[in-house]
């Protein structure tokens, strides 16, 4: 695969499907380009020129002993961006993904065109969540137990990206949480799905050293780069993007009420990976949406009215899985 140096001489792994208007795709925690280009990546590569890389510490890029701050993450991209002569692109991001496009526009606001934040847990907008106090925490466990998981956390156990990422190989069908979900899950064997985003143990092993060998656990905790102020200056068209059943759902309306262009999408039936689990939705709405800014830019409502819009946008999408 081809590779670029970053600024520190690190090692970034990458890969470029598609032709059309440029958007990049960002994984989140113990993933990797695989997260997206077996799936979502092929559908949008139809109309857009697709770009996919792996985070520094991840897949096959370098694995340094520092630099996993939010505005090296951001020089990551930028840099990636710089490499293929790219000025301005679509930046998407499932997760921690969606926090270093956050943190790439707020540094970089000249070279986002559009946004797209794919379930992400933004600290400045939504307090910590224990295990225990999500809702859908009990449907969840069982499909892991059935994807393999021996010995699952604690009820007590805040849900964070460490959580996550070490639960990402079980999680065949994380948009489970509804019961057709769980059964789905419970019905595909866990290897082949690992295998086939190459997160199974090799990635959990990957992961595993990150946190234990570089400044990357520390490092990932720092959000103060992407504070509600900092957000709230955001200009640029955002779609928010969230599973129904996801832990990270509050993010989505304290977003929604800091830009003042964005849109939120709720996924029915769907948790925090939705992108990986419904790939050709989540496909299909970012293509309706970067569409949509293409043509003539509408006059967008402001204020109140905006607010009341989207949440009829939210309800509407319930409507229709």
């Amino acid at each position: 695969m081809p590779e670029l140096v970053a600024t520190d001489d690190v090692k970034l792994n990458y890969m470029q499907v598609g032709t059309g208007d440029d958007l990049v795709l960002l994984h989140g925690l113990g993933a990797n380009l695989s997260f997206w280009y077996f799936g979502a990546a092929r559908a949008l590569a139809e109309n857009r020129n697709v770009l996919m890389f792996d985070m520094r510490g991840h897949g096959r890029s370098s694995m340094p002993d520092h630099g996993y701050d939010l505005r090296t993450l951001a020089g990551d991209l930028a840099a990636l961006l710089d490499h293929h002569g790219i000025e301005r692109a679509d930046i998407a991001g499932h997760s921690f993904g969606g926090i270093v496009a956050l943190a790439f526009a707020i540094l970089h606001p000249h070279r986002v065109k559009n946004l797209i934040i794919a379930d992400s847990h933004v600290r400045g907008v939504q307090s910590a969540t224990r295990l225990r106090d999500w809702p859908h925490w009990p449907t969840w466990r069982a499909v892991l137990e059935a994807n393999g998981l021996e010995d699952p956390p604690s009820d007590d156990s805040i849900i964070d990206y460490k959580l996550l990422a070490s639960l990402s190989q079980y999680t065949g069908a994380p948009g489970g949480g509804s019961a057709g979900g769980a059964r789905a899950a419970m019905a595909r064997p866990r290897k082949r799905i690992a295998r086939a985003r190459e997160m199974g143990e090799k990635g959990l092993n990957r992961w595993q050293t990150l946190l234990a060998n570089t400044s990357a656990g520390k490092d990932f905790e720092d959000e103060t780069l992407i504070d509600p102020d900092k957000i709230g200056e955001l200009s640029v068209p955002t779609l928010l993007m969230f599973g129904k059943l996801s832990h990270c759902l509050p993010s989505a309306d304290g977003l929604l009420t800091l830009m003042p262009d964005a849109r939120l999408v709720v996924v029915p039936g769907a948790g925090h990976f939705f992108p990986l689990v419904k790939p050709a939705f989540f496909a299909r709405v970012v293509e309706l949406f970067l569409a949509r800014q293409t043509a003539e830019t509408p006059v967008r409502p402001r204020g109140r009215r905006r607010l009341r819009e989207a949440r009829r946008l939210r309800a509407l999408t319930e409507l229709r899985p």
